[in-house]
């Protein structure tokens, strides 16, 4: 088996093995390894790089524990089947998990819907700026893009902006459209904070993931026009199935 001969990579203020990772995935990105296909073997790569096989299989680690490449032993690396088969979102727009899919003519599916109304907890009241006990809605499920579970999603909102009652057997996942449809208050803007954590045993069994594989948790406060907070949210996405990026301006 032949390859292309990849780039050596250049001296700079990254470390050799994160300068790898980016330049793989950017021949990922790039087409030059589609989903399904083989990378050279770790020798002839780590050559072709200019760098030693423990850096490069550092690289390669990582961009498994994200879902990116597939490792089997004695076999090879591969892309990852489902990498093209990946919501991708930019967090400088305001969107629903649905109309990215809907852009992207992706097919997503709610599962595992639960709906129940709480008092807000000290913590929740703190981020909501509230008193402690507000009644607030609480929305959890699972979505199903492309037949793959994509991401657990878990919304608190106050009751007076969305009613349990809202969230009936129409529901298709999207809380922030259903928050559109109350014409009192107009969700003008959401504040959001995301990290990198691994999967508990909880999360395996949602999102039908592998134990401690690295996940994607994305924390957001909404705000309706006026300034005041509406909703929290705490939702867990599948790196191969969901990409985020950040415009700059």
């Amino acid at each position: 088996m032949t390859y292309d001969v990849v780039q050596p990579l250049k001296s700079n203020r990254l470390s050799l093995s994160a300068q790898a990772q980016r330049y793989l995935l950017d021949l990922i990105e790039n087409g030059k390894y589609r989903p399904g296909g083989q990378l050279p073997s770790e020798k002839e790569l780590a050559i072709q790089l200019g760098i030693s096989r423990p850096t490069l299989r550092e690289a390669l680690q990582n961009l498994e524990q994200e879902g990116i490449l597939v490792r089997k032993h004695g076999v090879g690396t591969f892309v990852a089947h489902g990498y093209e088969h990946r919501l991708e979102s930019g967090l400088e727009r305001l969107e629903s998990v649905l109309e990215l899919a809907a852009q992207q003519d992706m097919a997503v599916q709610v599962e595992a819907v639960e709906v129940q109304q709480q008092p807000a907890s000290r913590d929740l009241a703190d981020r909501l700026q509230v008193p402690a006990g507000t009644l607030v809605t609480i929305v959890c499920r699972v979505l199903v893009v492309d037949g793959k579970p994509a991401a657990y999603m878990s919304d608190w909102v106050l009751s007076s902006a969305l009613s349990p009652d809202n969230v009936d057997d129409n529901f298709e996942g999207s809380v922030l459209d259903l928050l559109r449809q109350n014409q009192d208050r107009r969700i003008a803007q959401a504040v959001a904070n995301i990290v990198a954590i691994n999967a508990d045993s909880a999360l395996v069994a949602k999102l039908k993931v592998k134990s401690q594989q690295a996940l994607l948790l994305l924390e957001e406060t909404l705000f309706d026009d006026q300034g005041s907070a509406v909703g929290f949210s705490r939702n867990f996405y599948v790196p191969d199935r969901f990409r985020f990026h950040v415009v700059r301006r």
